[in-house]
């Protein structure tokens, strides 16, 4: 009886380890090619801006372009306070219509999202969220990325 015990632990063992590792959605090819990224703050806080330029610089693998127009990738980072440009109409006063939303999903309070934007579309083509607390921590907000880039080039190299 006691050796089943220990069987079923050691199996159980094993496999959570491979229960625990996430899975990444497949980034784009630009974010292997491009060699210039540039940082879109749609949050409004620069602390944030400025903790993903540090790691940005910190990783080395991409240098950080002045504007839109010179990167080949685009990292957009937004939270649930994102600032967004929301069209009107003339007969409004000044304010959107009721019809009018914000694209895309919003983000969770107290979450931070980092997303690959097209730079000549303005898709995102890939995103990541984390929880926000910048008392606590001004790092990792580009981890997402880096482990999915890692997790891809590791399943092409075998």
């Amino acid at each position: 009886m006691k050796s089943l015990r220990l069987v079923a632990s050691i199996v159980l063992l094993a496999n959570s380890s491979a229960l625990c590792a996430k899975t990444y959605t497949p980034l784009p090819q630009i974010v292997f090619t491009g060699k210039t990224v540039f940082i879109e703050n749609e949050t409004g806080d620069a602390t944030l801006q400025h903790a993903v330029y540090l790691e940005l610089a910190r990783w080395d693998r991409f240098d950080i372009a002045a504007s839109r127009d010179k990167a080949d990738i685009v990292i957009a980072i937004s939270g649930p306070n994102t600032v967004r440009a929301v069209a009107t109409s003339g007969s409004s006063g000044g304010y959107p219509s009721q019809s009018v939303r914000p694209e895309g999903d919003p983000v969770p309070s107290g979450f931070t999202r980092i997303s690959i934007v097209d730079p000549k579309t303005g898709k995102p083509l890939w995103f990541s969220q984390r929880k926000t607390d910048l008392s606590k921590s001004r790092t990792g907000f580009l981890d997402g990325l880096r482990d999915a880039m890692e997790q891809q080039e590791s399943h092409k190299r075998k």
